[in-house]
C-alpha cells in the first residue's frame, strides 16, 4: 500500500448506546445476530443491548454501521467468582460480539482499555453453559485470548463458564478500534 492508499481512521468505534434510536438500533441488531446464528444451528438470546445498574452498553460501528455490542461494568463486584474474582477487574458481558473479526478487534481493545485503568488486572466473562451456543463462543474467546477458568454461578445464579483475559498495553490497538467517548477505565456520555 502507498502513503496515499492506507486508512488514516480506525476501522471500528465504540460508543455508547445511549438514545432511543440507538437503542432500537440495538435491539434490531440483537436480533438479526441471534438470527444469523440461529441458521449455523447456534442459538443465542436476542435480549436486548441495554444499559443496567452499574453497567454501560456500548455499540462497535464500522462506518457508522452497528457491528457488535457489549455491556461493560467498570466495578463489578465478582465475589461469587471466590478467589478468581478478587483482584481488581472488568466485568463485560460479550453477548453480542462474541465471533470474527469484530469479537477479536474488541478482545485487543478490551485487554488495552482495562490495562489503562489504574490497578486493573483483569477482564472478566460470563458464557451461560447452558446456552446451545456455549461450545461454539468459548472457542472463539479462547483463540482470542481468552482463559477459561473453572466452571461457576454467574451473576444471575445460572450455570456459567467463567472467562478471563489479561489486562495488557497494546499501543497500536487505536489503529484499529477507538473509543473516544470511553477514557480513564469509565464511559462518559456521547
Amino acid at each position: 500500500m502507498t502513503g496515499s492508499n492506507m486508512r488514516t481512521t480506525p476501522v471500528y468505534v465504540v460508543r455508547p448506546i445511549a438514545t432511543d434510536a440507538a437503542r432500537a438500533e440495538a435491539s434490531a441488531f440483537a436480533e438479526d445476530y441471534a438470527r444469523a446464528l440461529a441458521e449455523q444451528g447456534i442459538n443465542v438470546s436476542a435480549r436486548p443491548i441495554t444499559s443496567s445498574p452499574g453497567g454501560q452498553a456500548l455499540g462497535v460501528y464500522e462506518d457508522d454501521v452497528l457491528v457488535g455490542a457489549l455491556v461493560m461494568y467498570p466495578h463489578a463486584d465478582m465475589r461469587h467468582w471466590g478467589v478468581d474474582g478478587r483482584e481488581p477487574g472488568l466485568f463485560v458481558s460479550l453477548d453480542h460480539t462474541a465471533d470474527g473479526q469484530v469479537g477479536q478487534a474488541i478482545t485487543l481493545w478490551l485487554a488495552d482499555y482495562a490495562a489503562s485503568a489504574d490497578g486493573t488486572k483483569w477482564v472478566w466473562c460470563e458464557v451461560p453453559t447452558a446456552a446451545g451456543d456455549a461450545h461454539h463462543r468459548l472457542a472463539h474467546l479462547g483463540d482470542f485470548g481468552w482463559e477459561c477458568l473453572r466452571p461457576g454461578c454467574g451473576r444471575d445464579s445460572s450455570p456459567v463458564a467463567r472467562l478471563r483475559l489479561r489486562a495488557r498495553s497494546l499501543p497500536g490497538i487505536a489503529a484499529v478500534i477507538s473509543a473516544p467517548y470511553l477514557s480513564a477505565g469509565r464511559a462518559v456520555s456521547a
